[in-house]
């Protein structure tokens, strides 16, 4: 008896993925509000030195959609917000200033003096209080924010040292071991104090130590040579915001962002949807897929040609399809109403 592939049933799923994905970022054609996205969840601790307590959170993700909590004595929070990553957050102090965060995927997000100065970095000096109520549009891409949180950590360098923080490798955004306990990152915020001075168009910042007196002399063009940070999700694998996979197909280990897959099972495999569109600034939300029995082991197995192309809707073609170890990329064609050209890549992460 003949048993149809479960992956030639899914590749016919294949372009329909791609086109959710687009036709969700593309409010003009697809916006019911009436729809509910899934929630993720984000914690972790907000901080200056001293924890912020029973501070406001605010996360927002890329459809501008907002969620708030408060933080604990200890500057701990956890907030649920509608899915859709990258996302970005602020908490106000007791002396009301503002402190920002990101974060690429479900998981840990710390909120400090640090990571406003890597955001602040990765958005070329620009006010964040515009980049946050713009995020829908104007979200950073994870590269940025890995090069501004390099930048942290190449002028804090010393700092970091003595407080027995390894500056070429720690995340700012989501060290496990962060606390406000005066110890390591904490140990480095009780030495400092970082002032934000603004205008319309841009921002300085002037990092002293607790007397005022100049501690760090900023510079935003710092070499950041043998610094490398890396997003860490606990239970999906590691992210570098770099594209590509690492650790072979055995490792759980990606380099796009798995907060949308909820249920990973050992031995199967997870499947990250990334679309990018060609002309249109806005971040789609990844699709993951978990539970797959097993990846493509061909390309003619990826992209199924005549079976996917009889899926497609009226007025979407497939320009080009191909496959190469763990990974997949369509490229595809709206006509109708209007020419958009997308691109599709799907990683497989074998779990």
């Amino acid at each position: 008896m003949h048993t149809r592939s479960p992956l030639r049933r899914f590749s016919r799923l294949l372009p329909g993925l791609a086109l959710a994905g687009l036709l969700t970022a593309c409010g003009g054609w697809w916006d019911d509000d009436s729809t509910s996205a899934a929630s993720v969840e984000l914690s972790g601790v907000a901080a200056t030195g001293a924890a912020i307590a029973n501070g406001t959170v605010t996360a927002v993700n890329t459809r501008g959609d907002q969620a708030t909590a408060r933080t604990g004595s200890d500057g701990r929070y956890t907030v649920q917000v509608s899915e859709g990553a990258p996302y970005i957050l602020s908490v106000v102090d007791s002396a009301g200033k503002t402190w920002y965060s990101y974060a690429a995927a479900a998981g840990t997000a710390h909120i400090t003096p640090l990571t406003t100065l890597a955001l602040l970095d990765a958005n070329g000096d620009k006010p964040l209080a515009d980049l946050m109520a713009a995020w829908r549009s104007a979200a950073l891409t994870e590269a940025r924010v890995i090069g501004g949180a390099k930048t942290v950590n190449a002028n804090l360098r010393e700092l970091m040292a003595g407080a027995g923080v390894d500056a070429s490798s720690v995340n700012i955004f989501n060290a496990a071991s962060f606390a406000a306990n005066r110890t390591g990152l904490d140990a480095v915020l009780d030495s400092m104090r970082v002032s934000l001075t603004c205008s319309a168009a841009s921002c300085t910042q002037r990092i002293t130590g607790p007397a005022g007196t100049t501690l760090v002399n900023w510079n935003g063009d710092i070499a950041t040579t043998g610094i490398t940070v890396s997003w860490s999700v606990a239970g999906t694998g590691t992210s570098t915001g770099t594209g590509g996979t690492t650790g072979g197909t055995t490792s759980g280990s990606v380099t796009v962002g798995v907060g949308s897959c909820k249920n990973p099972t050992a031995g199967t495999y997870s499947l990250v949807v990334q679309t990018a569109v060609s002309g249109v600034g806005v971040a789609i939300p990844e699709v993951c897929i978990d539970g797959l029995p097993a990846r493509p082991a061909t390309q003619a197995e990826f992209c199924a040609a005549d079976s996917t192309k009889g899926q497609l809707p009226p007025g979407v073609e497939i320009v080009s399809c191909s496959f190469a170890g763990d990974k997949g990329t369509i490229q595809a064609r709206i006509t109708s109403p209007l020419v958009i050209d997308y691109t599709v890549t799907y990683t497989f992460v074998k779990r």
